[in-house]
C-alpha cells in the first residue's frame, strides 16, 4: 500500500466552535502533490454575522475587513477545485472538516473527501508527549510560523511536520502512522461503500436492518456517520458489533433539528419497534415506584408498587422510579449500606429482633430504637437525594426550540412537569395535548439537556417569559 501522492493540508479560522451556528472566517490550503508544494491558497470568508473581540484579537482579523470579504458561496468551486483529488489533513481534522462540509451542505453542495488527523500522526509517533497541539509541535521541533491563528500560517506548519516525520523517522513505522490514522473502519459485508460515503454527518436517529427488513439497533448521534462507522471500527472487538455488523443489510437514517430531537425520537422508536439489540433502552411497559411511609415509630421507610403510568400530581411523594422490582431491591440495598440506613425498616431483611446490619456495626439501631427518627430520616432524604424527581423548575410550560441550519429543521417542543405535551409549528401554531404522560426515559434526557447553560438559549415560556426567569439549577 503506498502513502497518498496528493495532500491538501488545511487550516480554517472561525467565529466559534459550533459548525451549526458558527462560520468560517478565513481558510488556508497547502497543495502537495508527490511531496512537492503545487498550489497555496487563501482567502478571507465575509461569515455574515458578529465576529467576537476574542476572534479578533486571537486571529488579527478584523470585522471591517470581513465586513468586505466574499462570501463561502462566492468562493466554493474555488476551494473544491484546489481540494480535488486529495487526501484532507488537517489538526483536529473534525473540527476543520466538519466546517467545511457545513459550509457546503448549506449551499447544496456534496462535500466528501478521506481524511486524517495531525493530532492522532502525533500521538502514534511521539506517545511520549503529553501535548499535541499546534503551539507544542511548532517548540517541539523548531518550526518557524511569522503567521500564527492565521489560516495559510498554520496550514503551513501542518506540512512542515509532515516533512519532518516523513524525514526523520523510520520509513516503516511512519507509513504505519500514516495508514493508521488513514484508516477506514471495516465495512460490513451486505453494505457498499457508496452508501456509507452518503451517510449524512447530520445529528438524528438511525437503525441497522436484517436482510428480511427486521430492525437490529436503533441509536442517535450529532453526528450519524461518524457514529454508524464507529459501529464497524469495533466489530473485531466486540461481539454486539460484530454480530451488528454479520447481520446488517440496510441502514436507515431520519435527521433531526439537533441532540435533543434525536434523543426524544430515539428513544420513542426503541419503545415501539424493540430491536433486538437495544437491551439496556427497551420498552418496560410497567414501572416500579418507590413511595415514602412512615411506620408506627416515626421512622421514615419505603413501600413500592408496580404501575403503568405515573400521575404527574404524585411525582413530589415520589422517591424513585425504577424499571424492575429487582432494580427496587438493588437501590434500597446499595443505599442501606452506603447511608446506613436499616434494611428490616426498609421492608428488605424480615426479622422479629434487629437486622442483620445492626449486629455487623452497618445499621445505627433505628430497628431497636436506639436512633432518634429525626436523625434517620435525615439520612432517608439525603440518600433518595440522588433517585427523587426533581422539582420542576419553571412557573409554567415551556418551549424548547432546536434549529439545524445545515439541514433546515427546526423543531419546538411544548414541555411542563418533565412531561412533554405538544410541539410547535411556530409561535402560533402549537399542538397541545391535554394528558400528562410521565416517561422517566425524558426526563433523564431533560435533567440532563438543562444542565448544560449552553442550552438555556433553546428555552423561552410557553405562555409568559417569567417562566424563565424561575429556572433553578438542575444538577
Amino acid at each position: 500500500m503506498n502513502l497518498p501522492k496528493k495532500l491538501a493540508f488545511v487550516d480554517i479560522e472561525t467565529t466559534g466552535h459550533s459548525n451549526q451556528y458558527d462560520r468560517i472566517i478565513e481558510i488556508g490550503i497547502v497543495r502537495v502533490e508527490d511531496n512537492t508544494v503545487v498550489e497555496k491558497y487563501q482567502t478571507l470568508l465575509n461569515p455574515d454575522q458578529h465576529v467576537s473581540p476574542f476572534i479578533e484579537q486571537l486571529t488579527g482579523i478584523s470585522a471591517q475587513e470581513l465586513e468586505h470579504a466574499p462570501s463561502f458561496y462566492e468562493k466554493k468551486d474555488e476551494i473544491q477545485q484546489i481540494l480535488e483529488g486529495c487526501v484532507f489533513v488537517a489538526h483536529n481534522v473534525r473540527f476543520d472538516y466538519g466546517f467545511l462540509r457545513s459550509e457546503f451542505k448549506r449551499h447544496l453542495t456534496p462535500f466528501t473527501m478521506k481524511h486524517f488527523c495531525t493530532v492522532k500522526l502525533s500521538r502514534a509517533l511521539f506517545p511520549q508527549y503529553r501535548h499535541h497541539n499546534l503551539d507544542a509541535l511548532i517548540e517541539r521541533f523548531g518550526f518557524v510560523c511569522s503567521d500564527r491563528h492565521r489560516a495559510l500560517g498554520d496550514a503551513q506548519i501542518l506540512w512542515d511536520f509532515y516533512q519532518y516525520v516523513q524525514q526523520n523517522i523510520q520509513q516503516d513505522i511512519f507509513q504505519s502512522a500514516v495508514f493508521g490514522a488513514l484508516k477506514r473502519p471495516s465495512r460490513p459485508l451486505h453494505i457498499s461503500e457508496e452508501v456509507l460515503d452518503k451517510l449524512p454527518e447530520s445529528p438524528g436517529v438511525y437503525s441497522f436492518h436484517a436482510k428480511d427488513g427486521t430492525v437490529l439497533y436503533i441509536g442517535k448521534s450529532i453526528n450519524m456517520r461518524e457514529r454508524i462507522l464507529s459501529h464497524f471500527a469495533s466489530d473485531t472487538e466486540s461481539t454486539k458489533e460484530r454480530e451488528l455488523s454479520e447481520q446488517t443489510h440496510h441502514i436507515e437514517t431520519i435527521i433531526t433539528s439537533g441532540e435533543l430531537s434525536a434523543l426524544f425520537l430515539e428513544s420513542q422508536m426503541i419503545k415501539q419497534i424493540q430491536p433486538l439489540y437495544n437491551r439496556k433502552l427497551r420498552y418496560k411497559r410497567k414501572l416500579f415506584v418507590l413511595f415514602k411511609t412512615t411506620d408506627n415509630n416515626g421512622y421514615d421507610s419505603v413501600t413500592y408498587k408496580e404501575v403503568s403510568k405515573v400521575d404527574v400530581g404524585d411525582l413530589s411523594n415520589i422517591l424513585a422510579i425504577v424499571k424492575s422490582k429487582r432494580q427496587a431491591q438493588t437501590v434500597l440495598r446499595d443505599l442501606a449500606r452506603v447511608y446506613s440506613l436499616c434494611p428490616k425498616i426498609l421492608g428488605i431483611e424480615h426479622t422479629v429482633s434487629s437486622c442483620f446490619s445492626y449486629r455487623l456495626g452497618w445499621c445505627k439501631g433505628a430497628c431497636m430504637g436506639k436512633e432518634k427518627p429525626i436523625a434517620y430520616n435525615i439520612r432517608m432524604i439525603q440518600a433518595f437525594s440522588e433517585y427523587k424527581i426533581k422539582k420542576w423548575p419553571f412557573k409554567g410550560p415551556i418551549v424548547i426550540t432546536e434549529e439545524n441550519v445545515a439541514d433546515e429543521k427546526t423543531t419546538s417542543f411544548v414541555i411542563d412537569q418533565w412531561c412533554s405535551i405538544g410541539n410547535c409549528k411556530n409561535e402560533d401554531d402549537c399542538s397541545i395535548q391535554n394528558e400528562y404522560i410521565f416517561d422517566l426515559d425524558c426526563y433523564k434526557i431533560l435533567v440532563q439537556f438543562l444542565r448544560n447553560p449552553k442550552n438555556y438559549k433553546k428555552i423561552k415560556a410557553f405562555e409568559s417569559v417569567e417562566a424563565i426567569n424561575s429556572f433553578e439549577n438542575v444538577s
